[in-house]
């Protein structure tokens, strides 16, 4: 790399540097992944590409605690897709726990996936190799091991420990 686009990428670099910094500390990796692109339009930054049913890895410390480049790294053709997806991401997040309908459908609108109207019916019927995904507990859905097994392997999540948000009152 020369000397002058070595200068050119460190002055694009501070300027970003500048506006994020004064960001709440929650958004701002995901303000950089939004500011980056804008940057550096000729190719110089990577911007995630998604595959179809395929995690990207964004980066080396995962996606564990960002919401949103994980919902980004995954491509979904089907709103059912997206109820595991979010699981998934309940799962890293809360470790097992009864998913209710009302948190799916909220966290879809959330991070703007589409989610169908009913998905407790998506859980009630997953299963893989004829294996139940999850089983029915209390008001929700809770994953069986062989469910969290099969997430562990297609999202590459580890099952989390942060504890569970309280219910808001209505």
């Amino acid at each position: 790399m020369d000397e002058a686009k070595l200068v050119e990428l460190k002055k694009k670099l501070k300027e970003i540097s500048k506006v994020i910094s004064e960001l709440d500390p929650a958004i701002r990796s995901f303000a950089f992944q939004i500011l980056a692109p804008l940057y550096f339009e000729d190719g110089e930054s990577k911007v995630l590409k998604r595959e179809k049913g395929k995690k990207v890895p964004i980066s080396e410390e995962g996606t564990q605690g960002d919401r949103a480049s994980f919902y980004r790294s995954f491509e979904n053709d089907k709103p059912s897709d997206n109820v595991m997806l979010i699981t998934a991401w309940f799962y890293s997040q809360y470790g097992v726990y009864p998913v209710t309908s009302k948190e799916i459908v909220e966290e879809g609108k959330d991070a703007g996936l589409t989610v169908p109207d009913r998905p407790d019916n998506t859980m009630r019927v997953a299963a893989r190799d004829r294996k139940k995904l999850f089983r029915k507990r209390g008001n929700g859905w809770q994953l069986t091991v062989i469910g969290e097994a099969f997430l562990k392997e297609n999202y590459k999540v580890k099952k989390g420990n942060k504890p569970r948000p309280s219910e808001k009152p209505e």
